[in-house]
């Protein structure tokens, strides 16, 4: 037994050793769970000319569930867009402050101000339409 773990421990140490680390910046364009403080200075205050969309969703609502990895695919560092996620039952008055009445709701922000919104579930042809409109 011991010889084996001499030589997974040598093994280990060796492929360790050749492994090399990069850093890089990250550069963070999903802001997930976002709550209000976050939703204030990334969206309202914000002097970016980058549109947010903010997805309302809840954890029990399945078309939330199915549109949030949708529109995770079309935001980020290589679109033109950010992505913020705001949980509606934790966060019910930023809900009610921007009317959201049906889940899923994407709220579509540019320098403070809504320019355009849609409710219930879309397909990925439809979310690229809607990110044209903007």
């Amino acid at each position: 037994m011991s010889v084996l773990r001499t030589r997974l421990a040598s093994t280990s140490l060796s492929l360790a050793a050749r492994r090399t680390l990069h850093t890089t910046a990250v550069r963070r364009d999903h802001f997930l769970d976002a709550d209000a403080e976050a939703f204030k200075a990334r969206v309202l205050d914000a002097k970016s000319d980058k549109p947010v969309l903010v997805d309302f969703y809840a954890d029990w609502c399945q078309p939330c569930r199915v549109l949030s990895p949708l529109l995770k695919g079309v935001t980020g560092p290589e679109s033109n867009f950010d992505l913020m996620t705001v949980n509606v039952d934790e966060h019910g008055d930023l809900a009610g402050q921007f009317k959201v009445t049906a889940l899923p709701t994407v709220v579509a922000f540019k320098n403070g101000e809504v320019k355009n919104k849609f409710v219930g579930f879309r397909g990925q042809a439809d979310i690229e339409k809607f990110l044209g409109m903007l």
